[in-house]
């Protein structure tokens, strides 16, 4: 059992004086972060008292001792190649070198177990995404995925360095993620409010459902020509990456970056109510490690190259703690992994962190 909250990780670093400062800082911000994530989303996502009962059956059949002992089944769909979905063009505009495409693909997605707590949204049947294409040549193209409360692309783009990537030599995708952006159902008050829920079969249906729609993607971008693909995601975004580095052999590579390695104790740490509130938790931790077990990265072991995954994660990681991180590091056989000073908030060094991916890849690829 990995606890990110008891049993706190000290990296393996030498680092400085600087960048002990920049730790420090981005641990405070992301305290600061918390709390306000708590205090604006107490009433948000904290259940009503008659609910607690109702999630507890939706997890059940994510229980079921079949599945539990054979995860694998809950991904079926990567093993029966079906055709994506059909691909429009909604714009195109023209950057140096390229071009930025603008599409929308449909997702077909079928849930795992379907229930009424599924939500029914004509927005998430559709996937948006951007692709950044070299129009001299194929290229190879990486996926990158946003965080949790992200998907819009402008946004997207900066955070996740297309930019840079691009300039590398990759084409890049952005899509967005299940119930995020463009993609949240009108009644949702935040990106992402439907996907991250204290109701069990949301959530896992919502995983199931990004990875679906990725890989949809990864097939429709071999299709159109792109030499190889890879995936990078921050935060979810690293999580999902994380899995699918644990499902498709055929990855050009994965880089999992500030990544949870499990999301059974997220909860308690984004909306740790305390001791006196304990009591409130509308399904234990016993049954949520079980049940999310399914899509954990944990669960599953690296299926590319170990030279092919790089793992990045925060010193001073607030929200997604540095134990983490290492615990997937462990599972993954320990493959090249880089520390960057800062919080999850506050990634500190980024043309650093962009300089250690570039020159991992450019030695394995």
């Amino acid at each position: 059992m990995i606890d990110g909250m008891t049993a706190p990780f000290a990296p393996d670093v030498s680092d400085g004086w600087l960048d002990r400062a920049l730790t420090r800082i981005g641990r405070a911000l992301d305290s600061a972060a918390l709390l306000g994530m708590r205090l604006a989303w107490a009433e948000v996502v904290q259940p009503a008292e008659r609910v607690p009962a109702r999630l507890d059956v939706t997890a059940q059949p994510y229980l079921d001792p079949a599945l539990q002992h054979e995860p694998r089944r809950f991904f079926a769909f990567l093993d029966q190649q079906a055709a994506p979905g059909a691909v429009r063009l909604l714009e195109r505009r023209d950057v140096p070198h390229g071009e930025i495409a603008v599409h929308e693909l449909e997702s077909r997605y079928e849930p795992f177990h379907a229930s009424d707590s599924w939500p029914c949204c004509v927005e998430n049947a559709r996937v948006p995404f951007e692709h950044w294409r070299h129009t001299d040549r194929p290229r190879g193209t990486v996926i990158a995925l946003h965080g949790f409360t992200m998907g819009r692309p402008w946004i997207d783009a900066q955070v996740l360095m297309a930019a840079q990537w691009f300039a590398l030599g990759f084409d890049v995708v952005l899509p967005i993620l299940p119930f995020h952006g463009a993609r949240a159902p009108r009644w949702a008050r935040y990106s992402g409010e439907a996907f991250g829920s204290w109701d069990v079969g949301r959530l896992n249906e919502s995983v199931r459902q990004a990875v679906h729609d990725v890989d949809m993607i990864r097939r429709w971008l071999l299709g159109e020509g792109a030499e190889t693909v890879g995936i990078v995601g921050l935060s979810l975004g690293g999580y999902l990456t994380a899995l699918m580095a644990g499902l498709r052999p055929d990855l050009a590579f994965a880089i999992p970056v500030a990544a949870p390695s499990s999301l059974w104790w997220l909860p308690q740490r984004l909306f740790g109510f305390g001791r006196g509130r304990a009591a409130r938790y509308p399904v234990t931790a016993a049954i949520l490690e079980a049940a999310y077990r399914v899509h954990s990265p944990l669960t599953f072991p690296l299926a590319i190259p170990r030279e092919r995954a790089f793992i990045v994660g925060g010193l001073g990681d607030g929200v997604v703690p540095p134990a983490q991180v290492k615990a997937l590091w462990r599972h993954w056989g320990e493959p090249a992994l880089h520390w960057f000073s800062g919080g999850h908030t506050t990634p500190f060094g980024r043309a650093q962190i962009m300089a250690h991916i570039e020159r991992h890849l450019r030695a394995v690829l």
